[in-house]
């Protein structure tokens, strides 16, 4: 019973309530990335590559542009248009496909586009077609960013996470090249926590106290992730702090890459893993703002 009641706690409640990560779940979903991430490598270990990075990030976009789906149909957004693309969202909400359940939120949207994932690589490995592997992903994430753009309601807010998110790369590009640090994979890197931390300062110190969403109709956000909420607690425009935060780790991370990593397939495998953990929620904030889900 007191087990059944630790899984609820942690793990079944969090979903059901939309209340976000505990300090329990994160730890036990970071383990098992981090197992299934080293599995990974080891088979894989020879494709971790410039180019495999680029070839990754449509799965990427992939499964957050779905959890927004998700999260539009959650909120009611996806109803409000219902006829929008010749009645296409109206029929996907009918459906039912993206109803929130355990495929469409975490940990369950993370198997299945993991799963998906490998499966492509797999898949265009032993056609000897590299190249199918991005194509497979690109042909099933454009559907979905189209149907997301159909919905966008705020792009005040989407537009000054692009003009902010622009400013602290230009930033960070100059501090890289200090360092003579230079490549898609370390700005990929950059980019993706800066856009996270950005989409996270945006909706919650600003689109919170001026969006009538939140200041009257009590719509507001919050910080879903334990070191974000963390920062949001402590202070007042505490998210301001954590977007820095997360600037200097993405800039410290590829400093300590570029200079101790044994191996360019090791190296990649590492900027990989930092992009993922990044864009994967960035795109997901940033995106829902956009559409005010």
């Amino acid at each position: 019973m007191e087990f059944q009641q630790f899984v609820n706690d942690y793990f079944i409640n969090p979903i059901v309530e939309h209340s976000g990560y505990n300090m329990i779940n994160t730890l036990f979903y970071a383990a098992i990335a981090m197992v299934a991430a080293y599995l990974i490598f080891k088979k894989f270990k020879k494709q971790f590559t410039k180019e495999f990075i680029l070839y990754t990030v449509p799965f990427i976009l992939l499964g957050s542009t779905i959890r927004v789906i998700t999260d539009s149909i959650d909120s009611g957004i996806a109803q409000q248009h219902s006829s929008a693309l010749f009645g296409l969202i109206g029929a996907i909400v009918n459906s039912g496909i993206y109803d929130y359940g355990f495929l469409t939120v975490t940990p369950g949207i993370y198997i299945l586009i993991g799963s998906f994932t490998l499966l492509s690589l797999v898949f265009s490995n032993a056609l000897r077609k590299p190249k199918l592997y991005p194509t497979i992903g690109l042909a099933l994430w454009i559907p979905h960013f189209i149907m997301v753009l159909s919905m966008i309601n705020e792009a005040s807010f989407a537009l000054l996470i692009v003009v902010l998110s622009a400013a602290l790369l230009a930033f960070s590009h100059v501090i890289l090249k200090k360092y003579k640090i230079s490549g898609i994979a370390s700005r990929l890197a950059v980019g993706a926590h800066i856009l996270d931390g950005t989409s996270s300062f945006v909706a919650i110190e600003i689109f919170n106290r001026v969006s009538p969403q939140c200041v009257q109709n009590g719509f507001c956000y919050f910080g879903q992730h334990v070191v974000e909420r963390f920062f949001g607690e402590i202070m007042v425009y505490g998210t301001a702090l954590y977007l820095m935060v997360k600037v200097l780790f993405a800039i410290l991370a590829s400093v300590i890459i570029e200079r101790e990593s044994e191996g360019e397939n090791e190296k990649y495998f590492i900027y990989l893993l930092i992009i993922i953990f990044g864009l994967a929620p960035g795109i997901r904030n940033f995106l829902r703002l956009a559409i005010g889900a």
